[in-house]
């Protein structure tokens, strides 16, 4: 597995920082699963556009 650093701003760490805390998780945590969500999501809103193309065609 590789480990990949990212630079936020202090404020946008620290909303992390918050959402954790209340779900007893780091920032880092909440931070990997909502890019993990995002990838997944935007990955299904790709299938579907390629989807609904192939169907015009």
């Amino acid at each position: 597995m590789k480990k990949v650093g990212i630079e936020m701003e202090d404020y946008l760490y620290e909303f992390y920082k918050k959402v954790g805390s209340g779900a007893g998780r780091t920032a880092e945590q909440v931070m990997r699963d909502v890019l993990f969500r995002f990838a997944g999501e935007s990955s299904l809103g790709a299938i579907d556009k390629r989807q609904k193309q192939r169907r015009q065609v």
